[in-house]
């Protein structure tokens, strides 16, 4: 049996460092999530909203942000424990979901810089964190322990 088996605790350096940086993921995206939170006001002046009609649409945005929140945190908190652990279809759906991020995450660069500098900055960690994840997940120690 591998040294790389499922539910062992040595884990390749290149898992290990896949693993941590989905929690700063996670951490980034908590912190955007938060920061369009509290600039709500600006993002729907930013959208061309008056200032009339902003509080009907704050609840929606508010209810759409808190759901986007927690599903954007629970699944990769799911899929790093699972990669963690070594199970192959937690990284096989980690790179769909990155993939399909990083194109939506490039394309919505244009919408973060007229957010303002952080968003901007943040939106861009994030993608660089993304791609850096996907990188270490298919190094070839990561390739042996996921195929044990």
């Amino acid at each position: 049996m591998s040294s790389y088996a499922p539910g062992r605790s040595t884990r390749p350096k290149s898992v290990q460092t896949a693993v941590m940086l989905i929690w700063v993921r996670i951490a980034v995206g908590l912190i955007a999530g938060l920061v369009s939170f509290f600039t709500i006001d600006d993002q729907l002046a930013a959208a061309g909203i008056a200032a009339a009609d902003r509080s009907n649409a704050e609840g929606g945005i508010i209810i759409g942000a808190v759901i986007a929140l927690v599903i954007s945190v629970a699944i990769p908190v799911i899929l790093a424990i699972f990669i963690g652990k070594g199970h192959n279809w937690a990284r096989i759906v980690y790179t769909v979901l990155a993939v399909i991020g990083l194109v939506v995450g490039l394309l919505g660069l244009i919408g973060a810089a007229q957010l303002g500098t952080f968003n901007l900055i943040l939106s861009i960690v994030g993608l660089a964190l993304t791609a850096a994840t996907l990188f270490f997940l298919f190094r070839p120690d990561a390739n042996a322990y996921f195929k044990s």
